[in-house]
C-alpha cells in the first residue's frame, strides 16, 4: 500500500475533477469498481418521472436516449470544475448533435436541465 507521502502519490490522480467518479475495491478484492454519481442522479430522476428514458456515459458527457427505440434525446455536456451542463438535442435532420440555443446560452445545473429536457420549452427533444 502507498504512503500518502509517497512521491508516487498524486492527489489529482485520485480526486475526480468534479467529484463525479468514485472508485472503490469489487467484493473480493477484484478490480476497481468505479461509481458515477451524475449518471445514478440523472436515472433517479427519470425514475421519478415514469421512466422510458435510459442514460449512457460516454466521451462527451451523458447520452439520454428512448429506451424502447434507442432514439437520442439530449446530450448534457459537463462544464470543467461546476455542476452545470450544456444541452445538445440530436437533430434527426442533420444527424448529429446540435447546441440548445446560441453557442454557451444554454447552460444549466444538473437538475435544471434535466428539468429543461422533461419539460421541453423549444420543442427539440420529443418528437
Amino acid at each position: 500500500m502507498k504512503s500518502k507521502d509517497s512521491p508516487r502519490h498524486d492527489p489529482k490522480r485520485s480526486t475526480p475533477k468534479s467529484g463525479v467518479r468514485k472508485a472503490v475495491r469489487a467484493p473480493g478484492g477484484g478490480s476497481a469498481i468505479v461509481l458515477d454519481f451524475v449518471l445514478k442522479r440523472i436515472s433517479l430522476y427519470n425514475d421519478r418521472c415514469g421512466g422510458g428514458v435510459n442514460v449512457r456515459k460516454d466521451p462527451h458527457g451523458y447520452t439520454l436516449y428512448l429506451e424502447q427505440e434507442k432514439t437520442p434525446i439530449a446530450r448534457l455536456k459537463p462544464q470543467v470544475g461546476t455542476d452545470d451542463y450544456e444541452i445538445y438535442h440530436w437533430s434527426p435532420f442533420s444527424q448529429r448533435w446540435q447546441r440548445v440555443g446560441q453557442p454557451g446560452d444554454l447552460i444549466l445545473p444538473l437538475d435544471e436541465a434535466l428539468d429543461f429536457i422533461a419539460n421541453d420549452p423549444m420543442d427539440c427533444f420529443w418528437y
